[in-house]
């Protein structure tokens, strides 16, 4: 019988609806846990506690997203990640991220965040701006052994440069003739 409610579970998993199968297969104690290492995660991120951050990270953590600058498309390694997140908190000091919808499916986590602030200070290249943002995020994350391993971080770049008021960029004399 228990060979037969597997082949059951396989076989609506399958079909795509194996979060609503409750067997062995789908693993919720390790999805919650997965769920739970995030919500820490961005806890302690607000809370300004980089410390309590660093610790859900994977030694080997990798973060990708397609809508940063080319040399931070792809962070490999934690030192160069939280380099990344203090110098973006340090221009933005009033950041917060709100989750949204989470779920969880094995060692990966997807979730919808909504991020906002105050650019106070610079940003890369660009110089503070003084102004509010508000910019969605879609993020997956893999863990391994209870750590954030890796990263893809999806979010409109252009919506967060128009409101900061640096697209489209300004038009010079030299550009106008």
């Amino acid at each position: 019988m228990r060979t037969l409610a597997k082949i059951g579970c396989l076989a609506v998993g399958f079909l795509g609806f194996q979060s609503g199968c409750s067997c062995e297969l789908s693993q919720p104690n390790l999805e919650e846990q997965n769920m739970a290492v995030i919500r820490q995660a961005h806890a302690a991120l607000a809370a300004g506690d980089l410390e309590g951050f660093k610790a859900v990270l994977a030694p080997n953590y990798v973060r990708h997203c397609q809508a940063m600058p080319p040399e931070l498309q792809e962070i490999r390694g934690t030192g160069p990640f939280l380099a990344f997140i203090e110098d973006f908190t340090s221009a933005v000091p009033t950041y917060q991220d709100v989750i949204g919808p989470m779920i969880a499916q094995g060692d990966m986590v997807a979730y919808v965040s909504t991020m906002t602030g105050t650019q106070t200070g610079p940003m890369g290249d660009l110089p503070a701006s003084g102004k509010t943002f508000t910019v969605v995020n879609i993020i997956i994350q893999r863990l391994e052994d209870g750590k954030v391993a890796e990263t893809w971080v999806s979010w409109d770049n252009l919506a967060m440069l128009s409101q900061l008021g640096f697209f489209p960029p300004p038009v010079t004399t030299q550009d106008a003739s």
